[in-house]
């Protein structure tokens, strides 16, 4: 490889986090080429999300720092307010320039055992690219989540991710939304609005905050870090004084803590509860033609079945192996560095509980200078930074705290630098030292087999 090439990175997907990751790279003087599966800016938002949406997360939350969203745009921007902000920020930066649209990346692979000598892309054409690293921005909303459930539907059925206007859910009125996050909620409502009425069908109970708490944004309110047991029984109360019980909705209890799960924003849900038109649901048993049977005994007809059900997280272009999978996600240091490996990044694989804009725009340039400085080590940054941050599966944070890690790990990597770079001819003894410390416990359901303080095997 020629010295440019040992040095360009390849970003995979121009969406909302990776146009933000191309920026601070583009900033840092760290060459890249990025591609993109389709032939638009956007990633979920122009092709994922159905035309109704607003954003649940206010506009102050959401818009990266570095370029603040239009003055005239609403508290909650539309998916069109959205798309054409995220052009903007493309062509503001000049970042289209980079982009390779139409070209889906089919494989990677590292070049040798922890993807330290670079990595070999293949993309969609045959061609085959040798990359210092890659970045992988593709989202997390890939890989539909349709659950299986007893006999059969005679009637209309699609996922939500397939859903983009009421004409999707066919002539009949009759329509059953199964699952209680933010699209199931979306759905119901805007299903109820066509035909008159809509059922929910919910597996369990779910925490639904409304949009806005004493006219300020549910988002907003995650500006400040505080021990979790304070932020749950902070947002318990303000939860209790703005809605009142659950119960008065026909909605069950949630049967985990405030923040364990994905929290659902909707306030419009609550009032098409008390006024009748979405009517709860609970989990479905089995299927009977048009008839669908719940776990409580009761039953009803329905045209159509919509499948808010989720997403699975998925890396079809690597080797899925090379993770150790928890819970359905892989164990990452800092939702970004896949242990054992350098110069490989997963960006964007977080659920924050407001709007990620600056998470991705101040996260974007600690990343940024992670790439430059992994060139100063002989071992990955993630067995580094490891033994400071333990690695985990959860996407789920709150952003205060997620940003106040990104400080820290940001503090922690300069720390390396400051000693490699003292070090000098030292800096392979010091390396080889570090590599050889145990990993932090961990343990693993899914693909590789781990024990506490070691991983026992690795792919080679």
């Amino acid at each position: 490889m020629d010295d440019s090439t040992t040095r360009r990175f390849c970003v995979i997907g121009a969406g909302y986090a990776g146009n933000g990751l191309a920026r601070a790279l583009k900033q840092a003087g760290v060459p890249y080429d990025q591609f993109e599966a389709t032939g638009e800016v956007g990633g979920n938002w122009a092709h994922g999300v159905y035309d109704s949406t607003h954003l649940i997360s206010s506009k102050r939350s959401t818009q990266y720092i570095e370029y603040p969203m239009p003055a005239h745009y609403p508290t909650f921007p539309s998916r069109a307010q959205m798309l054409a902000y995220l052009n903007d920020y493309v062509d503001h930066f000049r970042l289209r320039e980079h982009i390779e649209f139409d070209t889906e990346i089919t494989e990677v692979r590292p070049l040798d055992r922890s993807g330290s000598a670079g990595w070999r892309v293949t993309l969609s054409t045959g061609e085959q690219r040798d990359y210092a690293g890659v970045v992988v921005a593709n989202g997390h909303y890939r890989e539909r989540n349709t659950p299986a459930y007893p006999g059969v539907f005679t009637g209309r059925q699609l996922h939500s991710k397939d859903y983009t206007h009421p004409a999707d859910l066919g002539d009949g009125g009759r329509v059953l939304v199964v699952g209680g996050g933010n699209s199931a909620s979306d759905l119901a409502v805007e299903a109820a609005a066509t035909f008159g009425s809509a059922d929910m069908s919910m597996r369990s109970g779910y925490w639904f905050i409304p949009k806005t708490i004493f006219g300020i944004p549910a988002s907003d309110w995650d500006r400040v870090w505080l021990p979790m047991p304070v932020q749950r029984l902070g947002f318990r109360l303000l939860l209790l004084l703005s809605c009142g019980r659950y119960e008065r909705y026909g909605l069950p209890e949630p049967n985990h803590p405030l923040f364990a799960k994905d929290v659902t924003v909707n306030s419009s849900l609550m009032y098409a509860l008390l006024h009748g038109r979405v009517r709860p649901r609970r989990e479905i048993a089995r299927f009977d033609g048009a008839t669908v049977h719940f776990v409580d005994g009761t039953s009803g007809r329905y045209d159509t079945i919509v499948w808010a059900t989720g997403f699975r997280t998925r890396f079809p272009f690597l080797d899925e192996s090379m993770f150790v999978w928890e819970n359905g996600q892989p164990l990452l240091v800092e939702h970004t560095l896949v242990p054992r490996y350098a110069n490989l990044y997963i960006w964007g694989l977080v659920a924050p509980r407001s709007g990620a804009g600056k998470i991705i725009s101040i996260g974007s340039d600690f990343l940024a200078e992670a790439v430059a400085a992994q060139r100063l080590f002989p071992v990955p940054l993630s067995d580094l930074l490891g033994r400071r941050f333990r690695a985990r599966s959860s996407i789920l944070a709150g952003s205060a705290e997620i940003l106040g890690r990104i400080r820290s790990a940001r503090r922690a990597l300069r720390g390396h630098v400051r000693r490699a770079r003292l070090l000098g001819g030292g800096l392979a003894a010091w390396g080889a030292c570090c590599a050889a410390r145990p990993l932090p416990a961990t343990t693993s359901t899914h693909g590789r087999h781990v024990t506490v303080g070691k991983i026992e095997e690795l792919p080679a």
